[in-house]
């Protein structure tokens, strides 16, 4: 199977095409930790938003989560990301163009299909957009984001949990049970898309 490819984040990666009006799943740029350095070939708006991020255009700081005009030639530059989170997004007026694989734009890097050439970018990709930069004038109102729809990044999170078929009295012993619902787990390094690793109490199998 494929698991879910798209933004980790979708929410915000949704808000940030909703600000620049374009299609809801216009394609944009996953960026996790750490950016990279982008050079503008054409006039074009973009936003930044998930993850608080540095980010500098021609050496000015840019903020997130409000549209900005670039002009070609200029270079964004988009440093670690500040505080909470881990993925922050760049999205561009008209959506990103990539490789349309099962109706989707977005990268499956372990099947190695979809996005750019089904792999992470590299110094000297180059990106292309699916239609003329939407508004290099700056004329056209942008949207601005109420404080309220703004998502909190934390680093606690309350998950609900479903018993399965190891869930019974024949796998766990009552007290495992309760200790995985007590517990504080932790997300583990060696995580991804496929699957979250969770580090925690040891269980007591029933057999």
């Amino acid at each position: 199977g494929v698991p879910p490819s798209g933004p980790f984040d979708n929410y915000s990666f949704r808000l940030g095409n909703r600000l620049l009006q374009n299609p809801e799943q216009a394609a944009g740029l996953e960026i996790t930790v750490n950016g990279p350095t982008l050079q503008f070939n054409q006039a074009v708006r973009f936003i930044i938003t998930g993850a608080t991020l540095e980010a500098q255009l021609d050496e000015a700081p840019v903020t997130c989560w409000q549209v900005q005009q670039a002009q070609p030639g200029q270079v964004l530059k988009l440093g670690k990301v500040q505080g909470a989170g881990a993925r922050a997004y760049l999205l561009v007026s008209g959506g990103l163009d990539g490789n349309l694989y099962l109706g989707s734009r977005a990268t499956f890097t372990l099947g190695q299909f979809g996005g750019f050439s089904g792999r992470a970018l590299r110094s000297g990709d180059v990106l292309h957009m699916l239609q003329p930069a939407g508004n290099p004038t700056g004329t056209l109102p942008s949207p601005t984001l109420p404080a309220a729809l703004r998502p909190s990044i934390q680093t606690q999170w309350q998950l609900h949990v479903t018993y399965g078929p190891h869930g019974a009295p024949d796998f766990f012993t009552g007290d495992d049970i309760e200790n995985f619902f007590a517990a504080n787990w932790e997300v583990h390094y060696n995580s991804s898309r496929t699957g979250v690793r969770l580090i925690g109490p040891k269980p007591k199998w029933a057999r």
